[in-house]
């Protein structure tokens, strides 16, 4: 999935149909991170799966074809992964520091979906935030707001 990812934005780099696909990418971007950690805890029941479909219809305004769509194709390449930290450097410079907080937030409500936070799932969650460069108040922030804390 990470390779991939790095393909489009080389295509990007090289201008093709940059206006396009950068919306794209960061569609995939979100889609492969949240199907992380819907599968970090090595199943993915049916409350995170609708989680990360209502999540991408939600915040892309996609139809429920669509984010099924995308979150199908992230669950099944999600093997062809290298690198976490290749996937994050694409995030930190692509997102903004609000973009990068709303992805951090939708991590933490995948993970809440099934009632029950896996420590891989917290890890994964966590580890990313450090690699995005999130602060600390704003990783905390997150999570209770997902959790519905507010």
């Amino acid at each position: 999935m990470l390779q991939k990812i790095r393909k489009l934005f080389e295509q990007i780099g090289r201008g093709e149909d940059v206006e396009v696909r950068e919306e794209t990418d960061a569609r995939m971007i979100s889609a492969a991170l949240l199907a992380e950690i819907a599968t970090a805890d090595h199943k993915v029941d049916e409350s995170e799966h609708a989680a990360l479909v209502h999540l991408l219809q939600e915040h892309y305004q996609l139809d429920a074809d669509t984010a099924q769509a995308m979150i199908e194709r992230a669950l099944k390449q999600r093997n062809e992964a290298t690198s976490l930290y290749e996937f994050t450097q694409t995030v930190n410079d692509n997102f903004s520091d609000q973009e990068k907080y709303q992805l951090i937030k939708q991590m933490w409500q995948v993970a809440f979906a099934d009632g029950e936070i896996d420590a891989f799932e917290e890890h994964l969650i966590r580890r990313v935030s450090e690699l995005v460069y999130l602060p600390h108040g704003l990783f905390t922030r997150a999570r209770a707001e997902a959790r519905g804390d507010n």
